[in-house]
């Protein structure tokens, strides 16, 4: 059963960071238009494995071979990544040694770590992993290119069109004659 690594569910991470929540970070932080928030959010990532390293908390030995060219976070196994997200969301790093938009913003730090651990399960049981060759363009020239393989999994049997939205309950009122 393919996972998120061959449906390429880190693609749609990156082009969520890219396309809808670094505009907002932008607008708010005055972060410089060419910067990377997928980048930043690596470098986030990087520190908290980089804290659990220094501090001697890695339960197994690095492997620098898993993805070559990643950061400190690439080379932990992933129980060791999970503590890292954990310190990160504690906020047991350095504040100040991080980058903008991170450097100082406790807040968006902790929303980040939370988005961070919802993303994959959005791009894995969307429609994303159907996009097959359009899946980064943007959404008006995305096309479902075949069945979705999360939708498979959890037997959603796929959109219904031409049915009429909820609309409420049903009500039925018994109504009382008057007698005139």
């Amino acid at each position: 059963m393919a996972g998120a690594l061959e449906l390429h569910v880190y693609e749609y991470v990156i082009w969520i960071l890219e396309h809808s929540i670094a505009l907002p970070v932008k607008a708010q932080l005055n972060f410089a238009e060419s910067s990377s928030m997928s980048k930043a959010t690596a470098e986030l990532l990087d520190v908290g494995a980089a804290q659990l390293i220094q501090t001697g908390q890695i339960l197994y030995p690095l492997n620098i071979n898993t993805f070559p060219g990643g950061g400190a976070f690439s080379a932990l196994a992933p129980i060791d990544r999970l503590r890292a997200i954990t310190l990160i969301e504690r906020l047991e790093i350095n504040l100040e040694n991080l980058s903008i938009p991170y450097k100082n913003n406790p807040r968006l730090v902790r929303i980040m770590m939370d988005a961070l651990n919802e993303l994959p399960m959005f791009g894995h049981y969307s429609e994303w992993t159907a996009y097959g060759t359009t899946r980064l363009f943007s959404p008006e020239y995305r096309r479902v290119e075949y069945f979705p393989h999360g939708w498979s999994q959890t037997l959603y049997p796929g959109p219904s069109f031409g049915y009429r939205d909820f609309r409420g309950f049903l009500a039925t009122i018994q109504h009382k004659k008057v007698n005139d």
